[in-house]
């Protein structure tokens, strides 16, 4: 007797799978924090080490508190969306693109540029070096937050 014959008619158990595995994935890109902050987020993060060096301590504290406005969209943002369960433990990649982030931050911090060219180019590399860890700490949140979700008992 075949698999097939075994479900009641009008029901196709690859579907409903399908369809279970696309809401469960909603659910979980519903809970993180959206893409429009994580970039705002890295823009202004990049902006700072960028003229760290260059500009006076009054630009980039007020560089810098841009981080407020960012803070409170964070805040009323997530607000609306559902609570993200906990994780048990952080993957090794999620682990490995939060250190590159705080290299990046670190090594920023020795680049020390001595013209506005320098500087441009220091803010482009910063950002695409935090833009790409950021989202990929976010993919391997998320599917960590999958895997994990499947393993749990019910």
């Amino acid at each position: 007797m075949s698999d097939e014959k075994t479900w009641p008619a009008g029901i196709d158990p690859r579907e409903a799978l399908a369809e279970v595995d696309g809401a469960s994935g909603a659910m979980v890109h519903s809970t993180e924090a959206p893409r429009g902050f994580m970039l705002a987020l890295v823009l202004v993060m990049s902006t700072v080490m960028a003229l760290l060096g260059v500009a006076s301590w009054p630009i980039l504290l007020g560089v810098g508190s841009l981080g407020a406005p960012l803070l409170a969209w964070y805040l009323l943002a997530m607000r609306a969306r559902p609570k993200p369960r906990p994780i048990l433990s952080h993957s090794g990649p999620y682990m490995l693109y939060a250190f590159l982030l705080m290299l990046v931050m670190q090594a920023g911090r020795f680049w020390v540029p001595g013209s506005w060219w320098e500087v441009a180019a220091k803010w482009i590399v910063v950002f695409a070096i935090c833009w790409y860890a950021m989202s990929r700490m976010r993919n391997s949140a998320i599917r960590n937050r999958l895997e994990d979700a499947s393993e749990r008992p019910i």
